[in-house]
């Protein structure tokens, strides 16, 4: 795939089965390594991921030579692992990579809505074999790594398949999810032989999984490449499977299955220029949000004018995604639209504070539990790569002997969707930088909220000042046609800013205390002359964590 050259950037200087799969004994003692924080600086590399155990995975790839790309795929593997409810090799994935020669590539790998499927007679289900599309996650990462990694397949999966084989103590998070969805686990023989005990329960937060059948699915994949998962011995699997259940997916699928270039955009936001990745990922729309918002003195509004407009322009940029989705012209005509000066202009221009609700829509049905990680490297090179498998969990279904979970595609998830559609989503890595060097490498999880918390992010640093961790770490809303959430730290605690003034508007109003409702961003921040990156895990998260590189 050719390079987009977008800006040249000088070198940093960042010198069938049934078994017992897990186990219900809490964790053995830990090694004798520090604990990761949410929060850390160094001068060498960064990684922050969702998972303590998959941002170590990333950093001592970095710390045993490989690049950014290298690091990212190795924990993104791992939080396949570590996190096999968010994303996972059956799942979806999105990649956007910048090289410090100034080229850009990104890699969309999602998962695409089988040829057999039938809109107009499928059932409308929320999980099971019947919501199933082709996987992206495999075919992405191994493009990625083929674009720019500088390590091989089976060097950066070792962290994953040692974690699947040996175990790991679950995050309270992660075995929270497991148990809110054990009653449809218990349904697919597969995933109830892995992610719930022998007797059916539920795994508690500290107790091991190990998962040898994922293991072994991931040393195929060191052994014989992605063609195995496509083509291979594990595609002749998992067809036997779907076809034995009158699935949609089948082996020409399969077979048919690329990762393909993703469309990379761009704009500006105060000092920062942006750079993101269209349908299906969402970045253009993050991109036009800001830019609406640049052409507003942000700097001069109160807090609770500020509020309205940041929302307004959220919602201008949602109905214009959602134009540009329905429309007939080509995916790039309407990418290089949303980004547009011109359209940042007009939209600007309707923005007065007075402006009443639009006529109340849902929210579309996207999962809040996705998962993101940001790396840079000592080079320069700086990957932002967001994972899903939509609703908590996916499909809730495992092929026998595989291991690992569907991503829900079809079905009652997204709406409608056609064969060969890839449906769109609010992934949005972002690349954020200032006076030709990498600023913020950054992205998240959260449906529509990820872009709306990129944006509030973005708009505290630029505009009121606030280093990465306090912007992160700051009060969020999120607005739509039907009512704005906001959040705030307890139920005790007084209404935000701004929350007067939408009610006033008409908007329907609800406060919440903080929670991951509001997106989960992980972001690295790179110091002006980009020798010292900071990455932050958000604090709505406690499982992330950060770290450079590490050498064993």
């Amino acid at each position: 795939m050719s390079s987009a050259r977008i800006l040249r950037l000088p070198v940093l200087l960042f010198a069938a089965v049934s078994c017992s799969c897990g186990a219900s004994e809490s964790a053995p003692p830990p090694e004798a390594v520090e604990r990761l924080g949410r929060t850390a600086s160094a001068s060498d590399g960064m990684v922050v991921s969702g998972s303590e155990h998959a941002t170590r995975a990333g950093a001592e790839i970095l710390g045993s030579g490989g690049n950014a790309v290298d690091a990212a795929v190795a924990t993104a593997f791992a939080l396949a692992v570590t996190e096999p409810t968010q994303s996972g090799l059956g799942g979806r994935t999105q990649a956007l990579v910048w090289n410090p020669d100034g080229t850009v590539f990104g890699v969309d790998a999602t998962t695409t809505v089988p040829r057999s499927y039938d809109p107009d007679t499928a059932e409308t289900v929320d999980d099971g074999y019947g919501v199933i599309g082709i996987p992206g996650t495999v075919a992405g990462l191994a493009r990625v790594l083929e674009e720019g990694g500088s390590m091989s397949l089976p060097e950066v999966l070792a962290p994953a398949i040692r974690l699947a084989e040996g175990g790991f103590p679950l995050s309270e998070g992660e075995a929270g999810r497991l148990a809110a969805i054990r009653e449809r686990l218990l349904l697919s023989a597969g995933a109830r032989s892995v992610f719930l005990k022998p007797d059916s329960s539920a795994y508690a937060s500290g107790e091991v999984l190990r998962q040898p059948f994922l293991a072994d699915v991931l040393r195929t994949l060191s052994e014989e490449g992605p063609e195995a998962f496509y083509r291979g011995s594990i595609a002749r699997r998992i067809a036997a499977d779907m076809g034995a259940a009158g699935a949609y997916l089948t082996a020409a699928d399969l077979h048919d299955y690329a990762a393909r270039p993703s469309i990379v955009v761009n704009g500006a936001f105060g000092t920062s220029d942006l750079v993101g990745t269209y349908i299906p990922a969402s970045g253009a729309t993050t991109i036009e949000t800001l830019q609406i918002l640049d052409r507003l003195a942000l700097d001069t509004m109160s807090v609770e004018t500020r509020t309205v407009a940041i929302g307004q322009a959220l919602l201008m940029a949602f109905e214009d995604r959602d134009t540009a989705w329905n429309d007939a012209r080509p995916p790039e005509e309407d990418a290089a639209w949303i980004t547009s000066e011109a359209l940042a202009d007009e939209r600007a221009g309707e923005l007065p504070e007075s402006m009443a609700p639009a006529v109340p829509l849902p929210e579309p049905n996207e999962s809040a539990h996705t998962t993101h990680l940001s790396v840079v490297d000592g080079s320069g090179v700086a990957v932002a790569m967001t994972q899903s498998l939509g609703p908590t969990g996916g499909s809730r279904v495992a092929t026998p002997g595989l291991g690992f979970l569907y991503a829900a595609t079809v079905g009652g998830y997204l709406g409608r969707v056609e064969p060969g559609d890839r449906p769109w989503s609010s992934q949005s890595p972002l690349i954020a930088f200032r006076e030709g060097r990498p600023a913020y490498v950054m992205g998240g999880a959260g449906s529509r909220r990820i872009i709306s918390a990129l944006v509030q992010t973005l708009v505290r640093i630029e505009v009121e000042g606030l280093d990465v961790e306090a912007a992160l770490g700051a009060l969020r809303f999120h607005p739509s046609t039907a009512e704005w959430v906001f959040e705030r730290r307890t139920a005790s605690d007084p209404e935000p800013p701004g929350v007067a003034s939408v009610r006033r508007l008409g908007y329907d109003v609800r406060v919440e205390p903080s929670g991951t409702f509001f997106a989960r961003l992980n972001v690295i921040a790179l110091d002006r002359d980009g020798l010292r990156g900071t990455g932050v895990a958000d604090p709505r998260w406690p499982w992330g964590a950060a770290s450079g590189p590490i050498r064993r």
